[in-house]
């Protein structure tokens, strides 16, 4: 089979997400898949060793036996950046290491997917960017984006740069509300261009949420209370900052949520605690009163409080949705069967 490599045109776009569920997938056909990410962009230091967070985590995830100097052979670190920027021989060798990892990946794999950096043009000042490693791999490219306004010249700009090595594309977080403008304008637009749709995944409850634990560390906050439920997944936020009365209806109209309110409101607390909330979020660094973390570790609500004031801890909140590491086994199991549905598997890997 010909290696598949997804990229994107933005960072978080779900390449990670789609690797690891079809991974599972093919692996579940009794298929050996192998796993890389030629590029990576998350440094972590694991063994003395400097990978990719992704690339470690789906290691684990997909069981393989691949090292992982195979599997992420080049780490754009900040020294990288710096010295490629300083000597242009300094990368003469990078296609030469991807393919020698790969190759070694290939061993006894009925099929390689590779993962792609941050964005399809990442690392091009080194000679390693998306169409450069395709073109000495002889991938084919998957373009995975999250539906926009701009998706149609993101596709086109994404085939023009790809070249022949573009296989189609896969289109992520698509709004309920624009089915019908995707089927009945976008669609048949790139059928009319010849672009492969291998699959249109809907915004999903589940893999759009983010873990307590996640939040906390995110926004710097401090766990005081229910530690054990901090894995729970919060799919909203609702800012409380009204009365006693209000707080309570208004709070009632979401369930699996996370309420953001002063650390001094105990009333708003204590109404949100009465309805259904996964974990409170005091903002201001302010110690509830003994009432409210009493009730909260008799409910099993963990309170996060965090240094930042509303408005500051709301907004940050805002830029990070979506832009959290897909490592919950609820979100995998949540994604396989995405993919399964919505995902033209057997066209994709014989494509």
């Amino acid at each position: 089979m010909v290696p598949l490599y997804f990229v994107s045109n933005e960072a978080y776009s779900g390449k990670s997400s789609i690797c690891i569920a079809l991974g599972r997938i093919l692996m579940e056909r009794g298929l050996k898949v192998g796993y890389m990410k030629p590029a990576g962009t998350l440094p972590v230091r694991i063994n003395d060793i400097t990978t990719d967070e992704d690339a470690r985590y789906i290691k684990e995830i997909l069981e393989t036996a691949d090292n992982l100097e195979d599997i992420a052979p080049i780490i754009l670190t900040q020294n990288y950046y710096r010295e490629g920027l300083r000597d242009e021989d300094f990368s003469n060798n990078f296609l030469n290491i991807i393919e020698k990892s790969y190759n070694k990946i290939k061993q006894n794999k009925d099929i390689v997917l590779l993962e792609g950096a941050k964005n399809i043009e990442n690392g091009m000042f080194l000679g390693i960017s998306s169409k450069n490693i395709c073109l000495r791999l002889k991938a084919k490219a998957i373009l995975i984006l999250k539906y926009s306004n701009d998706i149609v010249d993101s596709v086109l700009l994404a085939k023009e740069f790809l070249g022949e090595n573009f296989g189609g594309i896969i289109i992520n977080w698509i709004p309920r509300n624009q089915a019908d403008y995707l089927t009945d304008i976008i669609l048949p637009f790139f059928s009319k261009k010849n672009i492969k749709v291998f699959g249109c995944l809907y915004l999903d409850k589940t893999l759009s949420s983010v873990t307590i634990r996640e939040v906390a560390d995110l926004l710097e906050g401090k766990i005081i209370c229910s530690k054990d439920k901090v894995d729970e997944l919060i799919s909203s936020f609702m800012i409380g900052a009204m009365s006693e009365e209000q707080a309570l209806t208004f709070f009632k109209k979401q369930s699996g949520k996370a309420v953001i309110t002063g650390g001094d409101r105990a009333d708003v607390q204590l109404a949100a605690l009465e309805t259904d909330t996964k974990c409170l979020i005091l903002t201001g660094n302010f110690q509830p009163s003994s009432v409210v973390t009493n009730r909260a570790e008799e409910l099993g609500v963990p309170i996060v409080l965090v240094p930042f004031d509303t408005l500051t801890t709301m907004e940050t909140l805002n830029e990070i949705m979506g832009k959290v590491r897909f490592h919950e086994f609820v979100k995998i199991d949540k994604m396989i069967e995405v993919v399964k549905k919505n995902i033209d598997i057997d066209s994709l890997i014989n494509h």
